[in-house]
């Protein structure tokens, strides 16, 4: 413990020692540079002249290099470049949208030369419905009523305008739950229940039923609806169960035929 305080005490009497001379240093010099009439100040300038001379010259010759002139072209160019791209994609993706329309509306052309109606864009999302409904960009003032069919460019009924406004109007699809179509398969007649996105029918066991058969609805001008996907024939049930999907994908659908 002696020894830690005799060490503090002489690193302390040090820098007491060396702040000292400093100041007598500082004080000697300033005296001498007024005796001298300031030739000491400007000595110090003459000295620091060069150094900075040669500092500023350095840098000219830095930019004068190129380097950083360079880097910067090359970065304005990548963004530039990159801009390019993104706008590329974009007209891309807006022309292969313009394309699959096009191709949507050319496929249900040849049911606007055997049926009245008209073709209709599709403005809501059919699979986020909790309802099996949908809306379309067509309404009374395109002569759209109630009971209006939704064909696919297949002639299948997807569904029927509920409501109508003047330029939209609301489908109810035929296979949402709680949906009852008359339907015919194979020559009989049954019930098809809507049960969110296809249907299930109640068939007598002698009634032959295979998948891929289409299934009818006398009620609507005898157009398909659907075709059936599966068939349950467990005999210990009192019939067959038949199960009825469209053979497209409603959410790929961009149109629909609406006729009366």
């Amino acid at each position: 413990m002696a020894n830690g305080f005799r060490n503090s005490g002489s690193s302390g009497r040090n820098a007491r020692r060396r702040l000292m001379l400093a100041t007598f240093l500082a004080v000697v010099v300033l005296l001498l540079n007024i005796a001298l009439g300031g030739k000491l100040s400007s000595l110090a300038r003459d000295i620091a002249a060069p150094i900075a001379s040669v500092g500023g010259k350095a840098g000219e010759a830095i930019g004068a290099n190129g380097y950083f002139t360079t880097r910067g072209a090359l970065e304005a160019q990548i963004a530039a470049l990159q801009a390019q791209l993104q706008q590329e994609q974009l007209q891309s993706g807006a022309y292969a949208a313009l394309e699959q329309q096009n191709q949507s509306l050319s496929s249900l052309e040849h049911l606007a030369q055997t049926t009245p109606g008209l073709a209709a864009p599709i403005i809501s999302s059919i699979i986020s419905s909790p309802y099996g409904t949908f809306s379309i960009g067509a309404g009374s003032a395109d002569s759209v009523s109630v009971g209006s069919l939704a064909l696919t460019s297949g002639n299948f009924v997807v569904g029927k305008v509920s409501q109508v406004q003047a330029h939209q109007s609301l489908v109810t699809e035929l296979f949402a739950s709680g949906q009852q179509t008359p339907v015919t398969i194979d020559s009989a007649s049954v019930v098809a229940a809507g049960s969110g996105g296809q249907a299930i029918a109640q068939v007598p066991h002698g009634v032959t039923v295979a998948v891929g058969d289409p299934v009818l609805s006398p009620q609507m001008g005898n157009r398909p609806v659907g075709v059936v996907q599966h068939v349950d024939s467990n005999p210990a049930n009192a019939q067959q169960a038949v199960y009825v999907s469209l053979p497209v994908s409603l959410s790929s659908l961009q149109y629909v035929y609406v006729s009366p």
